[in-house]
C-alpha cells in the first residue's frame, strides 16, 4: 500500500485564521508587548539574535502574537541550529513559531521574463525557550526625553505637513489636500498617546500617489476602508516598536470589517502587513533594522 502524500500546508489560511480568532478575542497581534525586558538594546521589533536583523511584514504580528500568548520577555528569536551555533540549544519540549518568506519561481511567457512568488516557511524559538545561551540580562527600558526627541526628528523629517484642528478636532488625513489634521497635545491625556495618533495617520499619509501610491477610493463600511485602516494600525504599531515608545490609539470600531476583510480574503492581512512595514520604512528613510537573511536562519 502506497504511502499518503503529506498535506502541503496552506500557510496564508493558517495564519490568517489565527489572526481572525485573536480577533476575535479581542486581542490585536500586531500591538507590541510593551511592558517586555529587551536583549542587546533592540526596541520592540522582533529580531533574529544571530543575524542582529529585524524581522517584516507578517513576521512582526506573528511573533508579537505568540509573545503575548506565551509571555515570553525576549524578542529576540532564533532557529533551532542558530541555538547551536550561540552554544545553547532548545528546551526540551518546546514548540517552535513559524515565520515566513518570499522566494520566486523565474518562468518565460510569450517572450516575457516573470517572477512567480510562493510562500516559504520555517521554524524559530524565543530566546526564553533556549538555555545555554550567554548574553547579558535585560534591563527595564524606560521612556526618555531623548526618545521624544528622537520621535520628533523623524516627524520633522518626513516633511509631512501636519494642521492642528484646521478642520475640527479628530484626527484624519486628506489625500486630496496632502495633509494631516491633529488635535492639539494638550487634548491627549498622555504625550504616547498622541504620537501613536499621529504616526498613524503618518502611515495614510505614506500612501499619497506621490509616495507609495496606495488605493483611498474606500468608504467608511467598505472593504478597501477597512484594509487602509489596517495598513495605518499595523504601520503604526511597527513605527513605535522601532522608536522605543509607548501610547495607544484606540479603533476598536474597525475590528468587525477588518473581520470581514480577513474572512474574505486569506493573503489580505500578509498584503496590509507588507504595505506596513514599506509604510514604516518609509517614514524612517530606511534607517531601522534591516529584514533577517533567510539563508542564515534555516
Amino acid at each position: 500500500m502506497q504511502a499518503q502524500a503529506k498535506e502541503k500546508r496552506d500557510l496564508y489560511q493558517e495564519i490568517t485564521d489565527k489572526i481572525i480568532t485573536s480577533l476575535e478575542q479581542g486581542v490585536r497581534p500586531w500591538k507590541c508587548p510593551w511592558d517586555q525586558s529587551r536583549y542587546g538594546g533592540f526596541e520592540g521589533i522582533p529580531y533574529n539574535l544571530k543575524t542582529g536583523f529585524g524581522y517584516r511584514g507578517i513576521n512582526i504580528p506573528i511573533l508579537w502574537a505568540t509573545q503575548q500568548e506565551k509571555g515570553y520577555k525576549s524578542n529576540g528569536w532564533l532557529s533551532y541550529k542558530q541555538a547551536q551555533t550561540m552554544g545553547g540549544n532548545v528546551k526540551k519540549g518546546e514548540k517552535s513559531t513559524t515565520v515566513v518568506f518570499w522566494n520566486f519561481i523565474d518562468k518565460e511567457e510569450e517572450g516575457k521574463h516573470k517572477r512567480i512568488p510562493y510562500l516559504k516557511w520555517y521554524n524559530v524559538f524565543s530566546l526564553d525557550q533556549c538555555e545555554g545561551i550567554d548574553l547579558t540580562p535585560p534591563v527595564k527600558r524606560e521612556q526618555t526625553w531623548e526618545d521624544i526627541q528622537r520621535i520628533e526628528s523623524v516627524i520633522t523629517d518626513s516633511e509631512a505637513l501636519i494642521h492642528f484642528e484646521k478642520i475640527g478636532v479628530r484626527a484624519c488625513y486628506s489625500p486630496l489636500s496632502d495633509f494631516i489634521n491633529m488635535p492639539k497635545k494638550e487634548r491627549f491625556k498622555e504625550s504616547g498617546d498622541y504620537y501613536c495618533t499621529l504616526l498613524h495617520e503618518m502611515t495614510h499619509w505614506t500612501g499619497h500617489h506621490s509616495r507609495l501610491n496606495r488605493d483611498f477610493k474606500g468608504r467608511f463600511g467598505d472593504e478597501s476602508y477597512a484594509f487602509e485602516e489596517l495598513i495605518a494600525e499595523m504601520g503604526a504599531a511597527f513605527l513605535f516598536a522601532d522608536l522605543g515608545l509607548e501610547g495607544n490609539v484606540q479603533h476598536d470600531s474597525y475590528i468587525a470589517s477588518w473581520l470581514k476583510v480577513l474572512k474574505n480574503d486569506k493573503k489580505a492581512i500578509f498584503k496590509a502587513a507588507t504595505e506596513a512595514s514599506k509604510a514604516h520604512q518609509f517614514i524612517l528613510k530606511g534607517t531601522s533594522q534591516q529584514d533577517e537573511p533567510v539563508e542564515d536562519a534555516a
